[in-house]
């Protein structure tokens, strides 16, 4: 019944079969020729990856672009194409593009900290101590540490006699 309830709101579906329902040679051919499918894949995206490993460390060519940089203060052999895309991310997170801001937390470790997880260079804690103040509850009279153990509220001898 669910087959049928299926087939007839999703028409798409009407030429799939599960593995269990067809020759096992047929099986073993399809999951083979997916295999096959997704090496070639892989490869595909290694190449892609290589090839912008390549043109990352190539020097940038534009005289505007090195000389606002040189003027930053980076150093000539590290005026690259990574430089300057690094560059357009942190200028294109400072507008405030929250995407820009994800991929560049991201991209320095700082967004799985934010997510939770545990990251020894974690931005949003060092912001969080930097932020902290160290309180001397002695100097303030509102507050006294000592009460009994069963006691709610902690009142001052003076608020007794009045």
């Amino acid at each position: 019944m669910a087959d049928e309830k299926e087939k007839k709101y999703r028409p798409q579906n009407k030429n799939l079969r599960l593995f269990n329902e067809i020759p096992v040679e047929e099986a073993r051919a399809i999951q083979s020729a997916g295999g096959k499918a997704s090496h070639e894949a892989r490869k595909k995206r290694q190449a892609m990856a290589d090839l912008l490993l390549l043109y990352s460390g190539l020097p940038i060519k534009d005289a505007r672009i090195r000389k606002r940089l040189k003027n930053l203060g980076v150093p000539d052999e590290e005026l690259t194409q990574k430089f300057q895309i690094a560059d357009a991310l942190v200028k294109t997170a400072q507008t405030g593009n929250t995407q820009a801001i994800a991929l560049y937390l991201d991209s320095i470790g700082e967004l799985g900290a934010a997510k939770g997880e545990d990251k020894e260079n974690n931005l949003f804690k060092m912001i969080e101590e930097s932020s902290s103040q160290e309180v001397e509850l002695d100097d303030i009279p509102e507050i006294r540490e000592t009460s009994e153990s069963d006691v709610d509220l902690v009142e001052s001898p003076e608020s007794e006699e009045l």
